[in-house]
């Protein structure tokens, strides 16, 4: 399984975190005094790392920083509990007009159990089968049915920064999926690359959402 960051946006190049900083102060009024140029290229650094945390108070202007995620190597499994969330943007490898590769994904629990070797001989045989039947003319469409869950595929995501705290809350979770935990961990490590607060804020956030649950 590999996540790559291919994209993310940002003020003419410059730190997308202070999409983060206009967003708020424009919401205090502030804009209409400094311009939004103050708050893009001279407000300073300290300041708009506090207001990147701050905002798990009013975590609106996180919606204003957007991040692109290339992910591969991962199971049917995982991607259909990925596109669930609603509120981000998928393109994903086609199985009606692609040719399917032979790699699949085989649980650790599935091994230790010592179904390994049988796990493995059942979906190799699906895939045979499904071979066959494209050699034979049967469209990849209809012969994919043939092909179990753990078969892997690529899709890319994009997503905004609130919306991949969200999503880090649910699927870090120690109950979540656990190769959607990995794949959510390696999309956040990613993000962090150009919002380093992105940890501490999903914290923060995960905390206030669990307090108000209870």
């Amino acid at each position: 399984m590999r996540v790559s960051l291919v994209a993310y946006n940002s003020p003419t190049g410059l730190d997308p975190r202070r999409l983060v900083v206009l967003a708020a102060k424009v919401s205090q009024g502030r804009v209409r005094e400094r311009g939004v140029e103050h708050y893009l290229t001279e407000y300073p650094e300290e300041d708009v790392h506090n207001w990147v945390l701050g905002a798990s108070g009013f975590p609106s202007v996180l919606e204003h920083v957007v991040f692109t995620f290339y992910i591969e190597g991962i199971s049917r499994v995982a991607s259909h509990q990925l596109v669930r969330h609603r509120i981000a943007s998928y393109t994903q490898e086609s199985q009606r007009y692609a040719g399917v590769r032979p790699d699949y994904i085989v649980p650790g629990s599935v091994a230790k159990a010592g179904y390994g070797d049988r796990f493995r001989e059942a979906v190799e045989y699906c895939y045979r089968l499904y071979r066959e039947m494209v050699e034979a003319g049967v469209p990849y469409e209809d012969a994919r049915y043939v092909l179990p869950q753990a078969f892997t595929t690529s899709i890319l995501m994009t997503v905004n920064l609130r919306e991949l705290v969200h999503i880090a809350c649910l699927r870090l979770s120690p109950q979540a999926q656990w190769e959607l935990r990995d794949v959510v961990r390696a999309m956040v490590e990613e993000a962090a690359k150009v919002v380093p607060e992105i940890w501490e804020l999903t914290t923060k956030i995960c905390s206030q959402q669990e307090h108000r649950s209870t």
